[in-house]
């Protein structure tokens, strides 16, 4: 039995440590693929657009006040006072953007070139932590102009939390009244805020940067895994837009009047927009769940197939999270959004997008290993239907808002029937079947 544990306990030990070896936090171990394919130059451009966000921002520092009395007139300050102080603060604005942008179609090309085959399913969560870093730093900063659009973005987002408390087993630990309180410093949005988000707002970024270089120094690698001449075109790309684009600045923060529609920065939009479709309280489950999801699809792509086309589920969910964000943002930006139509149409339509995937792979499954008939049947039953059913009833029931803990326990208990049905099948049923038409071949 110790043998035995111990064996278990070598097993993980080198499970762990090779796809520790398989990180890549700005696509370092790349960079013979970056010569010839600029898909691989993505990581650099992650760090290049860092270190020009983290450049312009000490400078600002150094001029801008975090007090809610002085900040916009800081702002405008730098704008419109400071000697080039517009485009230092186009270009950390741009730069912070560029991020975000650069860090979003990264994770896209892991997920579709397979880059996280073999023992590199890690880099999928550093890509995806690398992105949520850049929207939650770009959170902190941008209540820190003091406009309206910030404080009433800022307001709707301190929200969140405070949703956890409908969930019956995390409510009585009042975990989200007590978070909200601990980000905004008190119960509402004051001076107490504007210190808190200026701190999370440098500490992001300075926290990342020691352990990014602690990293870097450790293994000996390059941060940057391109010619440093290649990197004259983004620089120039991100200060040219500063120029033409200013910064916006818009109107000081008025608590006493509420702008419709309220908007966050781009990035945000479609969560925005999402939160009108379903109950806040189950919009805040998913914000966190979607990530969760993001991180652990790669450790269920168990075979050593790579293209695109075999692996269906991959692509659609892929190809889901592409439009919806599209569709979500230009819904709110031009104000068309009807809460009523258009929830259905969005959870059908995701529906769709998931079954085709699943049923793809399902074919292509059974192409690359044929099953007898009645086992395909139950595969069928158990890896497809099943699955389909629980997301189908899911959808349209749990996201208008189970609220009760009767009404919850009953949706679970539905969801579990199927749940069971496949379960048994693949544990139990599936597994005899398998073994009876072993042993009548070799006989």
């Amino acid at each position: 039995m110790i043998q035995v544990i111990k064996k278990q306990a070598e097993t993980a030990i080198k499970w762990v440590q090779d796809h520790i070896d398989g990180i890549d936090i700005f696509d370092e171990h790349y960079a013979d693929k970056a010569q010839t394919n600029p898909w691989y130059t993505l990581g650099a451009l992650v760090w290049l657009f860092w270190m020009i966000t983290i450049v312009t921002g000490c400078i600002l520092m150094a001029i801008y006040i975090p007090s809610i009395s002085e900040a916009y007139d800081s702002i405008v300050k730098i704008q419109y006072e400071i000697p080039f102080g517009a485009i230092i603060r186009g270009a950390h604005k741009y730069g912070a953007d560029a991020v975000i942008i650069a860090a979003t179609i990264r994770l896209y090309r892991i997920f579709i070139a397979c880059d996280y085959k073999p023992n590199r399913e890690f880099n999928v969560a550093i890509a995806l932590l690398t992105l949520l870093f850049g929207m939650y730093s770009g959170l902190t900063g941008y209540l820190l102009i003091w406009n309206q659009r910030a404080f009433w973005a800022t307001k709707v987002f301190a929200t969140f939390p405070t949703y956890v408390e409908q969930f019956y087993l995390l409510g009585p630990t009042h975990i989200g009244i007590n978070t909200s309180q601990i980000l905004l410093g008190g119960s509402s949005i004051g001076q107490a805020t504007m210190t808190r988000f200026y701190s999370f707002h440098t500490a992001f970024s300075l926290l990342a940067l020691i352990a990014v270089e602690l990293y870097f120094y450790r293994n000996g690698l390059k941060r940057f895994n391109m010619p440093w001449k290649m990197a004259i075109l983004p620089t120039a790309m991100v200060f040219i837009t500063a120029i033409i684009l200013p910064a916006q600045i818009g109107h000081r923060a008025d608590p006493s009047v509420t702008p419709l529609p309220i908007l966050s920065d781009w990035y945000f939009l479609a969560l925005y927009q999402f939160l009108k479709y379903i109950e806040p309280v189950w919009a805040t489950g998913l914000t966190v769940l979607v990530p969760v999801t993001v991180v652990i699809l790669p450790f269920l792509d168990l075979g050593p197939e790579k293209r695109l086309s075999r692996r269906p589920i991959f692509l659609m969910v892929a190809l889901m999270g592409f439009l919806e964000f599209l569709i979500f943002s230009f819904l709110i930006i031009f104000n068309i959004a009807n809460i009523h139509r258009d929830p259905p149409i969005w959870r059908t339509g995701t529906w769709i997008l998931i079954a085709i995937g699943v049923i793809l792979q399902y074919i292509f499954h059974k192409i690359d290993r044929p099953e007898k008939l009645p086992v395909a049947v139950g595969d069928f039953i158990a890896y497809v239907i099943c699955p389909l059913f629980t997301m189908y009833w899911a959808f349209p029931s749990l996201l208008n808002g189970f609220l009760s803990v009767k009404d919850q326990l009953i949706g679970v208990g539905i969801c579990m029937i199927p749940a069971v049905i496949a379960y048994t099948w693949h544990l139990l049923i599936r597994k005899t079947m398998i073994a009876s038409q072993v042993e009548k071949v070799a006989q």
